[in-house]
């Protein structure tokens, strides 16, 4: 091996952290060496020591060298103190500078450096080298600002990102009153309407209909976009891009040119399809082939109706489209040319599984073979942009009806921690990502190998080259057309751990972002969308996102089944105010699994627990109840016909989960969402976390309509009771 202290002081230079607190609190150190396939995947030699201690000096030229940092982000108010390095024999230069203000307008600067103090100094190479600060003016506004200096032949620009103090939080919650909602996976939502897969439309619906009930808000699994041609790729939290939305979830029918196109409507009333309709409804879980194949022979119907009647004449409706792609600009007919290529390709071999199984010409998005396809395929490219404004359109609408509706926040997004190394995203900005490494999680009690989810991480640094555009039109994109957004793995703003390619998860280290950076961009783009904030913190969460996340009124995510303290669960009014709290997520089996144990025995079936771990578990498990029932007790909501010293009493129940979620609406989160799945005492869960195969994750349908579901007096008097406990509980 390298000489450590080498290592060491390479991995200092690249955020690369040898020692974590676990999740039980105990102090752990990574082993240098495995430091070492972590660098190299960020693109650094290091093989010998002398390529490390080459490494270690690029890195400090490059950091002395530079007269100013690419991109800065300051708090709007606070001293904002700017960072300049000049060389020895330029020490006392004067410059002449301006700031452009997002508006255009122009700040003039003169700085003399003689009039700065030098904060520190290095050599390399026999130059000396100064590091000096500046103060910025005081009234600059929020924004991203250009800042332009040049003396002699010296110049250089950087970004200035003046951020607000804290993320927007709407007036009611600030005042400190309580809602409630739902959170939903949309795929899983029925309707008299659907084709086989929730849409935008029940997803309005569902919106309307909860608003009716007293209900403020309503939760969402990521959208983000998957694979067209490759809709068994159906996991939400590896999508393809984060900037841009599935469009499975375009309701055919809600589509004008539906209405207007002969064709669409002979298409519908064909027998064939109506029967594969019926089928696709009726499946217990999403058929995503049967789906995709229902929804895109129509919408290559529908679009070749658009070109011909709109695109082609630019009547109003075909000027909104050709007005969307302009001000989506270069990202948008990227991410569609990726489309088409993955379609071509998919064609060829129903294997090929993204742009690393292209032929290499295909490989670099600048390629001439990919711009010879591009010239070659328009329509087809047109067509994948079509898709993207169909679905931002048929989403603003439900965003649209939510608040008409009366819902306080209405619909919140989910930022999904990473993206497929295949897709879109990562062929777009390939030197961005850091395809010999995953993100996971270290070992803990349930994982002692660690976990690997195998999504390629951002390189910080390369990130920060790039002055965050890439972060900061990925969070533009999902704050859009929503009223608040859900950070899955919010820690990942400081850390991320590193899994290296080939090894388990437990060759990983921590791999540190600029937190207050990324921080200081949400913040900006929450006040400009007034768009609430809110992070998935659970599992062991580091200091210091315990100290900046809440003074940003960056909401918190609390798990009621988390929350057993012995022979209790914590008490409502110990739960963190300012927090979205449920009783269990995506990642967590339903209430009346959960009573069942009905989680375990899928874990020993599916050999995640052998016979022996099982049985421990549903051993706690009985205890996790026990302790439920008695903290219900205490406030008053102790279900019916339960005696806890009479296991044959203790069998799930409505009342039982109504009483739950009663004591969930007591807590002092400020928001609190119940699952459709538990008023429907559906048991299978949506995904089981380490499963693939295994198990049909991200298939599983609601049991009935959300026309029943509203139908139902007992379920109208639950909402109903949960509205009432929020106001006064």
């Amino acid at each position: 091996m390298s000489d450590p202290d080498l290592i060491e002081q390479l991995a200092g230079h690249y955020g690369v952290c040898g020692e974590y607190s676990d999740w039980a609190g105990e102090p752990v150190s990574v082993p240098t060496e495995y430091k070492l396939p972590i660098l190299s995947a960020m693109g650094l030699n290091v093989e010998s020591d002398d390529a490390i201690k080459q490494a270690i000096t690029d890195v400090e030229q490059q950091n002395w060298q530079q007269l100013l940092p690419p991109v800065s982000v300051f708090t709007q108010g606070k001293n904002c103190l700017l960072n300049l390095h000049l060389e020895d024999q330029r020490l006392g230069s004067q410059f002449k500078g301006e700031i452009t203000l997002e508006t255009g307008s122009q700040h003039l600067l003169t700085l003399n450096t003689s009039d700065m103090p030098v904060e520190a100094s290095g050599t390399f190479e026999g130059k000396t080298y100064h590091h000096l600060t500046f103060k910025l003016p005081d009234d600059l506004p929020l924004g991203y600002h250009r800042l332009s200096l040049q003396s002699n032949k010296i110049k250089d620009s950087a970004l200035i990102i003046i951020a607000p103090e804290t993320c927007y939080e709407p007036d009611r919650l600030g005042r400190g009153h309580k809602i409630w909602g739902s959170a939903v996976q949309l795929y899983t939502l029925r309707t008299d309407h659907d084709w086989g897969i929730g849409d935008f439309s029940s997803l309005g619906q569902l919106a309307t209909q909860l608003a009716q009930q007293g209900a403020d808000i309503i939760g969402l699994n990521p959208i983000h976009a998957l694979y067209p041609a490759n809709p068994l790729h159906a996991s939400p939290y590896s999508p393809s891009s984060r900037t841009f939305i599935n469009p499975l979830y375009i309701d055919i029918t809600a589509v004008p040119e539906f209405r207007e196109c002969e064709a669409a409507q002979r298409r519908f009333e064909d027998p064939e399809f109506k029967e594969q309709l019926q089928r696709a409804r009726a499946e217990e879980y999403v058929d995503y082939s049967l789906v995709a194949w229902l929804k895109s022979g129509f919408l290559n119907v529908l679009f070749d109706h658009f070109c011909e009647q709109h695109l082609g004449p630019e009547s109003a409706r075909g000027k909104a489209f050709l007005n969307f792609c302009r001000n989506h600009g270069p990202a948008l007919e990227r991410h569609a040319l990726y489309e088409a290529i993955y379609e071509h390709y998919k064609k060829l071999d129903i294997n090929n599984w993204g742009w690393p199984c292209w032929e290499s010409l295909f490989q670099d998005p600048q390629s001439n073979a990919v711009k010879e396809f591009a010239s070659h395929n328009q329509k087809r490219i047109q067509y994948y942009m079509y898709l993207q404004w169909l679905a931002e359109d048929q989403l603003t609408k439900a965003q649209e009806a939510a608040i008409k509706a009366g819902m306080l926040v209405g619909i919140y997004r989910d930022l999904a921690v990473g993206v497929d190394s295949g897709g879109a995203d990562v062929w777009s900005h390939r030197s961005l990502y850091c395809l010999d490494a995953g993100v996971g999680a270290p070992p803990d009690g349930v994982a002692p190998q660690g976990q690997n989810w195998g999504l390629p991480p951002f390189n910080p640094q390369v990130l920060r080259s790039q002055q965050y555009q890439p972060f900061i039109e990925m969070v533009q994109a999902n704050m859009s057309h929503c009223g608040a957004l859900r950070i899955d793995h919010v820690m990942g703003l400081l850390r991320l751990w590193w899994c290296p390619k080939g090894k388990t998860a437990d060759y990983g280290a921590y791999v540190y972002y600029p937190l207050d950076d990324l921080l200081g961009i949400i913040k900006l783009e929450s006040h400009r969308r007034q768009c609430l904030v809110f992070g998935e913190d659970l599992g062991t969460v580091p200091a210091e996102i315990e100290a900046s996340l809440p003074p940003a009124l960056f909401y918190s995510n609390e798990v009621v089944l988390f929350e057993c303290l012995g022979d209790h669960f914590t008490p409502p009014q110990d739960y963190k105010a300012m927090a979205l709290t449920c009783i269990s997520n995506h990642d967590i089996p339903p209430l009346k699994a959960w009573w069942n144990c009905v989680d375990l025995d899928l874990r020993l079936q599916l050999g995640i627990y052998d016979h022996n771990r099982a049985q421990q578990e549903k051993e706690a498990r009985h205890q996790e109840k026990l302790a439920l029932l008695k903290t219900l007790s205490g406030i008053h909501e102790f279900p019916e016909g339960i005696n806890p010293d009479d296991i044959a009493t203790m069998g799930y129940s409505r009342d039982l989960m109504e009483k739950v979620h009663y004591y969930l609406a007591k807590t002092a989160s400020k928001i609190t969402v119940i699952q459709l799945e538990e008023i429907l005492q559906i048991e299978s869960p949506v995904n089981i976390p380490g499963t693939s195969e295994e198990y049909p994750n991200w298939r599983r349908k609601l049991t009935d309509t959300l026309e029943n579901i509203f139908a139902d007096r007992a379920n109208r008097s639950f909402f109903g009771n949960m509205s009432v406990i929020r106001k006064t509980g």
